[in-house]
């Protein structure tokens, strides 16, 4: 009993050895032997201006082929304007040559038809004519008269037959030209089809960098938020116009009083945003005159102050981080406020040491 006891537990603990053997060689290969570390906010930012270094290359090369392409488009044009001006002319040159060859068939029959009559009925009348002349010069002139008559129907025909030659000549120029026009037409559309395709490409390419630098940006973006979050994070100014409308009140003194910001009127319920990234620090009703306001830590020492709104108009709480552009709350006329409007601040250094706003901005 004994034995068998020992043998169980060294066969439980050899189990056991090597179920905790297979467990950390299983961690071992799914842990890289080198750990891989996120990319910093240099490395991306180097990455970015790569990408828009290429993206400026691309664009240079794509400007290029578009002059090249509208060169090979209007050569193109022009031969196929060339080549279907004539077969045009071709096409009047067949309907010429039909109508020559009809007179020239007609003619040539009735040429035929004369010589035909002259030589059957004629030879024997002609023949008497000419025997019958009371004087050598009057033979003379009935013979001439005879050819004269051949002559002329001959004349005729022929005349028939140079206007069929002179078209058919300029039909035979009319297709070499076109043979011609077609081989310079198909090269000039190779050539431009060629450059379409390495415009299709330096597009792609564009797009794809474009794509990129979209991922790069994000990519920053996150990288900014999660410092945000953690509370080590860089300024990232300037910041933009927290509101539309126009300044009302500007940094200084109004009169014996000292103005802490600049005012933006609108009307309620105009959008306020935030003026760069960074975390909400404070979100509150305020008995200074602010009425309920906002603050936003930027990093750097540099935040901002949002005034005159009500609590309901708020977006965002405490804690929240924020990005540029993102809607914080509302255009009110809460608080010390004599009409609607946005009342903004820059503080530096620390929540209270406010300064001239305008400076910080776009």
């Amino acid at each position: 009993m004994m034995k068998i006891r020992i043998v169980f537990v060294r066969g439980r603990f050899v189990r056991s050895l090597v179920v905790a053997v297979t467990a950390v060689s299983l961690m071992m290969t799914a842990v890289p032997s080198q750990s891989v570390e996120a990319k910093s906010k240099e490395e991306l930012e180097k990455e970015l201006d790569n990408n828009r270094t290429e993206q400026g290359k691309v664009k240079k090369d794509i400007a290029a082929l578009k002059r090249d392409v509208e060169k090979k488009k209007s050569v193109l044009s022009k031969a196929e304007k060339a080549l279907e001006k004539t077969e045009k002319a071709l096409e009047k040159t067949e309907k010429d040559l039909k109508a020559a060859q009809k007179d020239v068939d007609r003619t040539e029959g009735e040429y035929k038809k004369v010589v035909r009559s002259m030589y059957i009925n004629g030879q024997t009348a002609n023949l008497e004519s000419l025997l019958s002349a009371g004087s050598i010069n009057e033979f003379l002139t009935r013979f001439e008269f005879l050819r004269l008559i051949v002559k002329r129907n001959y004349q005729v025909v022929k005349k028939y037959y140079d206007a069929r030659d002179k078209v058919l000549k300029t039909k035979a120029e009319l297709e070499k030209l076109q043979k011609k026009q077609k081989k310079e037409a198909q090269k000039a559309q190779e050539a431009f089809n060629k450059l379409m395709k390495e415009m299709q490409k330096n597009q792609d390419a564009l797009k794809n960098l474009e794509h990129e630098e979209s991922i790069t940006k994000q990519e920053i973006q996150e990288l900014g938020l999660e410092n945000l979050k953690s509370g080590n994070f860089p300024y990232q100014g300037p910041l933009m116009r927290p509101v539309n409308g126009p300044i009302t009140s500007g940094y200084g003194y109004r009169g014996s009083e000292f103005h802490t910001g600049i005012d933006f009127g609108n009307d309620i319920g105009t959008p306020i945003y935030a003026a760069a990234n960074g975390k909400v620090i404070r979100s509150q009703s305020c008995s200074c005159g602010y009425g309920y306001y906002i603050m936003i830590d930027h990093g750097g020492g540099i935040f901002s102050l949002y005034a005159h709104m009500w609590a309901t108009q708020a977006r965002v709480s405490v804690g929240d981080v924020v990005r540029k552009g993102q809607q914080i709350a509302a255009v009110g006329n809460n608080g010390r406020s004599t009409g609607p409007h946005l009342h903004f601040e820059v503080h530096r250094g620390s929540p209270g040491n406010y300064t001239n706003p305008l400076p910080y901005m776009e």
